[in-house]
């Protein structure tokens, strides 16, 4: 195939979101007096300038008569001139491969891993004051790790360009501060016995970090995934406090609280798709370690359902769809004829709560902790170290 500058007009919109959180150079060996030996991760892994990662920006694109590869992948490469293949009005570094599948188009941006954070990191967390600086390179080195943890074989692409991973934006993100944390963190990630962890994130923990399974309740605990108190010691303030999402009230009148559990309790629960009755009570059913809400009973005519962790959340939806902030609640109803007339929800924190909290980072880089110490504060018992190679 020719090598060729290719400008492909949309095929499907392609939705980049925006989380909400924002997430000085230091040495990388230990803080404080003895220094310490940097531990180094060799073997599959390459450095962040040789490994290629392959992220989905769409995986069931339509295909259209002048974008149809035949069983062949369709490479489109930078031409001249220009380092960037523009696809869907964005820009990308390396190289955009369109490979037809049973549903459609497969579109896979290929690109070195260090290129691929670049257009990660400022949207996870935002632009930052040179006081926060160690939050921003906090930021590089837990996208970095996450990574690396799910560079894959088994499927076509490594990871999703969504919230469903980590939302990446091609060069069009990219921003100058983020670069500086991405290279002055070089191939630096986050260890537990050795090799690169599982390194979840979220804005605002609300006053602690949960445990795993106090959220998705499915999953396995991590000995480095466990709660972690963001209070700011001697004091009655939480890192996290500048947050505009560290506290927080929604309300459901009862028409408002009966369509959301009409259109998503039977998603999450066995209730009946349509036709359940009443809402007649919603009770608490416990709180995790952390001070989450553990479930949720939803009584109704046809039964009582139980909403656990974080599949509350996707329940409990504002009128414009989005999902309840966090699990970290207390809640108060009124009913009226026997049924719930109205929910009062009063709560703290913004997503799911696991590992670093982003605006805790941003407050810790504030009262002068260096990207190290918070990296090893969220995620308890790790080390930092480098990629080898």
């Amino acid at each position: 195939m020719r090598n060729r500058l290719f400008r492909v007009r949309a095929i499907t919109a392609v939705a980049i979101l925006s989380v909400l959180g924002f997430g000085a150079c230091v040495s990388l060996s230990s803080p404080g007096p003895g220094g310490g030996n940097v531990p180094v991760v060799r073997g599959s892994f390459k450095n962040g300038r040789d490994q290629i990662v392959r992220i989905a920006l769409a995986t069931a694109a339509p295909a259209t008569p002048e974008l149809t590869p035949g069983n062949e992948p369709l490479v489109l490469r930078p031409e001249g001139n220009s380092p960037f293949v523009v696809w869907n009005g964005k820009r990308y570094r390396g190289q955009v491969v369109v490979t037809r599948t049973d549903s459609g188009l497969m579109v896979v941006n290929r690109l070195p891993m260090d290129d691929y954070l670049r257009g990660v990191v400022p949207l996870e967390i935002g632009n930052r004051t040179a006081a926060e600086f160690a939050a921003v390179q906090a930021q590089a080195v837990a996208a970095r790790t996450y990574a690396y943890k799910h560079l894959n074989d088994v499927r076509a692409f490594d990871m999703y360009s969504t919230v469903q991973d980590q939302v990446y934006g091609g060069v069009d993100a990219e921003k100058p501060q983020a670069d500086t944390a991405i290279m002055t963190t070089a191939d630096v990630v986050v260890l537990y016995a050795g090799q690169p962890i599982t390194t979840p994130y979220h804005s605002t923990c609300g006053g602690s970090t949960a445990a795993v399974s106090e959220v998705w309740y499915e999953q396995t605990d991590q000995p480095y995934l466990r709660p972690v108190s963001d209070r700011i010691p001697g004091s009655d303030h939480y890192y996290c406090d500048p947050s505009p999402r560290f506290s927080w009230t929604q309300s459901f009148d009862g028409a408002g609280l009966r369509a959301v559990m009409e259109k998503y309790l039977a998603v999450y629960t066995r209730a009946p798709k349509a036709g359940f009755g009443r809402i007649t009570d919603i009770r608490e059913q416990g709180r995790t370690p952390s001070g989450r809400m553990a479930a949720l009973l939803v009584q109704t005519d046809s039964g009582a359902f139980t909403l656990r962790g974080n599949d509350i959340r996707f329940v409990l939806r504002d009128p414009k769809g989005a999902i309840l902030n966090s699990t970290f609640f207390s809640f108060t109803r009124e009913t009226s004829g026997g049924e719930v007339s109205a929910l009062g929800v009063s709560g703290r924190g913004y997503g799911h709560g696991i590992g670093m909290c982003q605006w805790g980072a941003i407050g810790r880089a504030r009262a002068g902790q260096n990207y190290r110490t918070i990296l090893e504060t969220y995620y308890p018992g790790t080390t930092v170290g480098r990629i080898g190679g």
